[in-house]
């Protein structure tokens, strides 16, 4: 792992009644307890039909420690993450898109079914 990279980290739920919490952000500072990242955060519950149901965070930096992530997909580090737009796709999946065009899967048909 490289500071520098853009990720999309899934947070860690304490209860299944919680929403999803999805960061997508450059990466600016790595430790061993904790990663340092600049980001949006994307809020929202397990069925989600609209694009209005997820809550998009300002950006900002954040520390998030290493033990309440889930996952982390590596993006394209020229994703454009401060200003893509939520957009739904053709198979009616909620996607980030940005000015070139390049696209970030933020809730797939797999997602809303868990």
């Amino acid at each position: 792992m490289q500071e520098n990279n853009i990720w999309k980290i899934r947070t860690i739920k304490d209860y299944p009644q919680a929403h999803t919490h999805i960061l997508i952000g450059r990466v600016l500072e790595m430790r061993s307890a904790w990663v340092k990242i600049s980001s949006r955060t994307y809020h929202f519950g397990s069925s989600v039909s609209n694009i209005r149901a997820i809550r998009v965070g300002e950006l900002m930096t954040r520390i998030l420690p290493w033990n309440r992530i889930e996952i982390i997909n590596e993006l394209n580090n020229d994703f454009d993450f401060r200003n893509a737009e939520l957009k739904l796709n053709e198979k009616e999946e909620i996607i980030l898109t940005d000015i070139n065009n390049i696209k970030c899967a933020l809730i797939t048909s797999y997602d809303n079914k868990h």
